[in-house]
Protein backbone atom coordinates (compact mmCIF):
# COMPACT_ATOMS: atom_id res chain seq x y z
CA UNK A 1 0.00 0.00 0.00
CA UNK A 2 1.29 3.34 -0.84
CA UNK A 3 0.98 6.75 0.84
CA UNK A 4 0.32 9.48 -1.15
CA UNK A 5 3.93 11.96 -0.80
CA UNK A 6 1.36 14.79 0.26
CA UNK A 7 0.11 12.91 3.36
CA UNK A 8 4.23 11.73 4.59
CA UNK A 9 5.04 15.25 6.32
CA UNK A 10 1.32 15.34 8.25
CA UNK A 11 2.19 11.73 9.45
CA UNK A 12 5.31 12.36 10.44
CA UNK A 13 4.59 16.13 12.02
CA UNK A 14 1.41 13.76 14.42
CA UNK A 15 4.04 11.59 15.19
CA UNK A 16 6.35 13.65 16.66
CA UNK A 17 3.99 15.29 19.27
CA UNK A 18 4.63 14.39 22.52
CA UNK A 19 2.26 15.90 25.76
CA UNK A 20 3.73 18.67 28.02
CA UNK A 21 4.98 15.58 30.35
CA UNK A 22 6.83 13.34 27.42
CA UNK A 23 10.02 14.46 26.71
CA UNK A 24 10.04 15.81 22.98
CA UNK A 25 13.35 14.08 21.91
CA UNK A 26 13.13 10.89 19.97
CA UNK A 27 15.84 9.25 22.05
CA UNK A 28 14.19 10.17 25.29
CA UNK A 29 10.96 8.86 24.24
CA UNK A 30 12.52 6.10 23.30
CA UNK A 31 14.40 5.00 26.38
CA UNK A 32 11.35 5.96 28.23
CA UNK A 33 8.67 3.86 26.76
CA UNK A 34 10.79 1.04 26.22
CA UNK A 35 11.52 1.29 30.29
CA UNK A 36 7.75 1.49 30.78
CA UNK A 37 6.98 -1.44 28.71
CA UNK A 38 10.19 -3.02 30.00
CA UNK A 39 8.18 -2.54 33.96
CA UNK A 40 4.85 -3.76 32.75
CA UNK A 41 7.00 -7.25 32.26
CA UNK A 42 4.55 -8.57 29.63
CA UNK A 43 5.97 -11.80 28.31
CA UNK A 44 2.52 -13.27 26.04
CA UNK A 45 0.68 -10.86 24.06
CA UNK A 46 -0.48 -10.54 20.71
CA UNK A 47 -1.06 -7.39 17.87
CA UNK A 48 -1.97 -6.80 14.62
CA UNK A 49 1.05 -4.72 12.56
CA UNK A 50 0.23 -3.22 9.09
CA UNK A 51 2.99 -1.74 7.08
CA UNK A 52 2.83 0.90 4.76
CA UNK A 53 5.82 1.25 1.93
CA UNK A 54 6.20 0.81 -1.73
CA UNK A 55 6.31 -3.47 -1.22
CA UNK A 56 4.87 -5.91 -1.64
CA UNK A 57 1.30 -7.38 -0.16
CA UNK A 58 3.62 -9.99 1.62
CA UNK A 59 5.97 -7.57 3.66
CA UNK A 60 3.01 -5.23 4.42
CA UNK A 61 0.18 -7.21 6.45
CA UNK A 62 -2.14 -6.89 7.98
CA UNK A 63 -0.64 -9.46 10.44
CA UNK A 64 -1.19 -10.82 13.47
CA UNK A 65 1.83 -11.76 15.80
CA UNK A 66 1.45 -13.86 18.76
CA UNK A 67 4.46 -13.68 21.61
CA UNK A 68 5.00 -16.61 23.84
CA UNK A 69 7.50 -15.76 26.60
CA UNK A 70 8.73 -13.02 24.69
CA UNK A 71 9.81 -14.38 21.46
CA UNK A 72 7.30 -15.36 18.40
CA UNK A 73 5.52 -17.99 18.29
CA UNK A 74 2.99 -17.29 15.54
CA UNK A 75 2.66 -14.48 12.67
CA UNK A 76 -0.22 -15.15 10.59
CA UNK A 77 -1.74 -12.43 7.58
CA UNK A 78 -5.32 -11.70 9.36
CA UNK A 79 -6.60 -14.05 6.42
CA UNK A 80 -4.96 -16.95 8.67
CA UNK A 81 -1.96 -17.88 6.11
CA UNK A 82 1.43 -18.07 8.02
CA UNK A 83 3.85 -15.45 6.96
CA UNK A 84 6.36 -16.83 4.79
CA UNK A 85 10.00 -17.39 6.71
CA UNK A 86 11.63 -14.44 4.68
CA UNK A 87 9.17 -11.72 5.56
CA UNK A 88 9.25 -12.82 8.89
CA UNK A 89 12.10 -10.99 10.19
CA UNK A 90 9.75 -7.47 9.43
CA UNK A 91 7.24 -8.68 12.05
CA UNK A 92 8.58 -8.92 15.19
CA UNK A 93 8.26 -8.30 19.17
CA UNK A 94 7.48 -5.05 20.81
CA UNK A 95 11.32 -5.28 21.66
CA UNK A 96 12.61 -5.38 17.92
CA UNK A 97 9.98 -2.71 17.17
CA UNK A 98 12.24 -0.45 19.75
CA UNK A 99 14.91 -1.59 18.05
CA UNK A 100 13.82 -0.86 14.82
CA UNK A 101 13.38 2.73 15.88
CA UNK A 102 16.81 2.69 17.88
CA UNK A 103 18.15 1.80 14.03
CA UNK A 104 16.57 4.20 12.53
CA UNK A 105 17.88 6.87 14.87
CA UNK A 106 21.16 5.96 14.65
CA UNK A 107 22.44 5.57 11.00
CA UNK A 108 20.53 8.02 11.09
CA UNK A 109 17.72 8.14 8.91
CA UNK A 110 16.73 11.29 7.41
CA UNK A 111 13.22 11.60 9.69
CA UNK A 112 11.81 9.64 12.45
CA UNK A 113 8.70 9.47 15.00
CA UNK A 114 7.07 7.74 16.68
CA UNK A 115 3.97 7.28 18.82
CA UNK A 116 3.77 5.27 21.97
CA UNK A 117 0.87 3.30 23.84
CA UNK A 118 0.61 5.96 27.39
CA UNK A 119 0.58 2.60 29.80
CA UNK A 120 2.38 0.58 28.45
CA UNK A 121 4.77 1.91 26.52
CA UNK A 122 4.90 -0.26 23.26
CA UNK A 123 5.08 1.53 19.61
CA UNK A 124 1.50 2.19 18.30
CA UNK A 125 2.99 4.01 15.29
CA UNK A 126 6.04 3.94 13.75
CA UNK A 127 7.26 6.47 10.59
CA UNK A 128 10.70 6.37 8.86
CA UNK A 129 12.03 8.37 5.88
CA UNK A 130 15.49 6.79 5.29
CA UNK A 131 16.75 9.64 2.89
CA UNK A 132 15.49 12.90 3.01
CA UNK A 133 14.48 13.53 -0.78
CA UNK A 134 14.17 10.06 -2.37
CA UNK A 135 11.18 8.83 -3.38
CA UNK A 136 9.19 5.66 -1.98
CA UNK A 137 12.34 4.81 0.73
CA UNK A 138 9.66 5.96 3.60
CA UNK A 139 8.06 3.43 5.47
CA UNK A 140 5.30 3.60 8.38
CA UNK A 141 4.36 0.74 10.66
CA UNK A 142 0.71 1.03 12.82
CA UNK A 143 0.26 -1.79 15.94
CA UNK A 144 -3.65 -2.13 16.97
CA UNK A 145 -5.27 -4.59 18.85
CA UNK A 146 -2.81 -5.18 21.21
CA UNK A 147 -4.09 -7.85 23.94
CA UNK A 148 -2.39 -9.98 26.78
CA UNK A 149 -2.60 -13.47 26.43
CA UNK A 150 -3.27 -16.07 29.15
CA UNK A 151 -0.37 -18.21 30.11
CA UNK A 152 0.14 -21.13 28.46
Amino acid sequence: MRIAPILLPLLFALGACSTPTEPADPRALLAQNRALWGSANIRDYQYTITRYCECTSEGSGPVIVAVRSGQVATARYVGGAAVDPQFSGLFTNVPGLFDLIEDALNRPAAAVSARYHASLGYPESIQIDWVAGAVDDEVSYRITDFSTLPRP
